[in-house]
């Protein structure tokens, strides 16, 4: 017996003979993303829509989520051809390309996947075999098993049907999350639905069914007739699918709003919140929780915000992966940025106190880490336009059956215990736990995203009971920093390469602390971007030196669409 279960077991009787005066229970949950509401990265076969799919023939791709074994019905990709009609820019706010055009290519978000479809009963049968498909009963019971208590359900204001005229959205993935309740019920999981998308989208990003740019809430809380419907979608999710058909002694949470975008106006977004809670406390009672999008800042409700409002959680969400700096990073440079840096933002909020912050809420509103992952150094909105472009070209994913060296499995095992241990703050008491994300991906090009995959491969560690925290079992966040090998050739693989980035342009934001930046491992660029007169060297130098890299970050990219495509022919 190793000394970590060894030491689970301890604490395990230590909880025991203290059953008087029981300790905290930790939610410790993962995200069921990309089923109720899809997201391109998650399922891009989903999004891969072609000529076939679109005349009714549901043909599978090697490799898809959900094809049967005994399928004998494969996409042909000589016949069915790409359908790619919508005009995309190769890049958004987190990804600045050198010399970025725009192109035609697949549908982006559920608004676009439905705009492919002439046929709404082609598009609703497209939709129905994925959400019958990409999750099964048996994912719920191997999450149960690995330690997981809750499961967190994004889904669109069109789960129930509420579609307009016009609008292009699918509805009628209900039924689906039903079944899902009734497993949950008998395997053991509580759930906590959480709406993901709201009319006019409150952020602009794919994940509300609406990519926009520039991404945005005014097509939300500037419209005062979204804001109402949204109310009303709320109210029907509630009172007529949770509560009338019976469903509230597994569904013992409701996100009112996902990731609201930074200009949101904070009026309306906090009398929505009172009638969302108001919906929720009515029809379900005081013991269901609620959660709340935090606009990216939490210390904006840090203001006495819900501070009597028992079952309440401010939902925030922690990612390494969206600035250049951070996927730069050396191994040990992620786990300091978690000690300093992602500690100090779960704890801004909230207290009985603020400004001073020395007396956590007891019986009012807490923190939630609503979701993060395990991916740190491959930028998914620069990963996606290679992935979908492979699949039209060839008709298979490319990086299917990516493997992850033991090196970098090593390193994600570390990389995710400090954040279990972060984000659960022990010491602060102002969270309750947190939601990986996701449950499982398709294919491997993002399999650090996988936590099914980790359970399978290793690096993600049997969960603690829920009354024991993280900390007591994996080490303080600066253990793990101490042990964290921190070879970086053997663990960081950059994607996409800063050379090819437009350092003119916003990359996202730096961290600018000592702890974090004083590693003698770090590559150069962490200091500054890559321009000339960041180096003591000549310019035409500097010029050869970047052709020679884009030659051959070119040639890299073709040679590894290559191999991709030969070894899965």
């Amino acid at each position: 017996m190793n000394s970590q279960n060894q030491r689970r077991i301890r604490l395990e009787e230590e909880f025991e003979t203290n059953a008087a005066n029981p300790p905290k229970k930790w939610i410790r949950g993962v995200n069921l993303g990309g089923w109720l509401l899809a997201e391109q990265f998650i399922t891009p076969y989903l999004f891969a829509v072609n000529s076939c799919h679109v005349q009714g023939d549901l043909c599978w791709y090697p490799g898809q989520i959900g094809a049967p074994e005994d399928n004998d019905n494969w996409c042909d990709p000589e016949k069915c051809r790409p359908v790619q009609k919508f005009v995309q820019e190769d890049g958004n706010a987190d990804y600045h390309p050198k010399g970025a055009e725009p192109y035609l290519g697949y549908p982006m978000d559920e608004m676009t996947l439905g705009q492919t479809f002439d046929r709404k009963d082609i598009a609703h049968e497209y939709m129905e075999r994925h959400w019958d498909t990409f999750l099964n009963k048996q994912h719920l019971i191997d999450l149960k098993e690995a330690g997981v208590t809750h499961l967190r359900v994004p889904m669109g204001f069109w789960v129930r049907g509420n579609v307009q005229d016009g609008e292009p959205f699918i509805g009628g993935s209900w039924p689906y999350f039903a079944r899902m309740v009734d497993w949950c019920r008998e395997i053991g999981l509580e759930v906590w639905a959480d709406l993901h998308g709201a009319p006019g989208s409150q952020n602009g990003f794919d994940n509300s069914g609406y990519l926009l740019e520039p991404h945005t809430c005014m097509g939300w809380s500037d419209r005062a007739e979204n804001v109402a419907r949204t109310v009303e979608i709320l109210r029907d999710i509630v009172v007529n699918g949770i509560v009338g058909e019976g469903m509230t002694d597994v569904v013992t949470g409701v996100g009112l709003l996902n990731e609201p975008m930074l200009d949101c106006d904070q009026d309306v977004l906090r009398q929505y919140y009172n009638d969302g809670l108001e919906i929720v406390r009515n029809a379900m009672g005081k013991d269901t929780s609620v959660f709340v999008g935090d606009m990216f800042q939490s210390w904006r409700f840090n203001d006495g915000f819900w501070d009597d409002e028992p079952n309440t959680f401010l939902d925030t969400h922690q990612y390494h992966v969206f600035f250049e700096m951070g996927r730069a990073f050396t191994p040990r440079q992620h786990i300091a940025y978690l000690c300093r840096h992602n500690s100090e933002e779960v704890v801004a909020c909230c207290y009985e106190d603020a400004p001073n912050n020395t007396i956590p809420t007891v019986n009012g509103i807490q923190k939630i880490v609503g979701e993060w992952t395990g991916a740190y150094d491959q930028l998914p909105t620069a990963v996606a336009p290679y992935v979908m472009e492979v699949i039209g070209e060839t008709g298979v994913a490319p990086r299917l059956n990516r493997t992850l060296s033991r090196a970098r499995m090593r390193f994600l095992e570390n990389f995710v215990k400090a954040q279990m241990v972060v984000y659960e703050a022990k010491e602060d008491t102002v969270s309750h736990g947190w939601f990986f994300w996701n449950f499982h991906m398709e294919g491997g090009a993002y399999a650090e995203w996988d936590f099914l995959r980790g359970v399978k491969e290793g690096w993600m560690p049997k969960l603690p009971p829920p009354t024991v925290a993280s900390e007591d079992l994996f080490g303080s966040c600066l253990d793990i920093y101490n042990r964290t090998n921190n070879d970086y050739s053997t663990t960081i693989d950059e994607y996409p390469d800063p050379s090819d980035l437009d350092w003119t342009k916003n990359q996202g934001w730096d961290a600018t602390d000592d702890f974090v930046l004083d590693d003698p491992s770090a590559p150069e660029r962490l200091y500054g971007p890559i321009e000339p007169n960041h180096r003591n060297v000549s310019p035409w130098l500097f010029i050869v030196a970047v052709v020679a890299t884009g030659l051959w970050f070119s040639y890299r990219r073709r040679s590894m669409r290559r191999q991709d495509y030969e070894s899965l022919k």
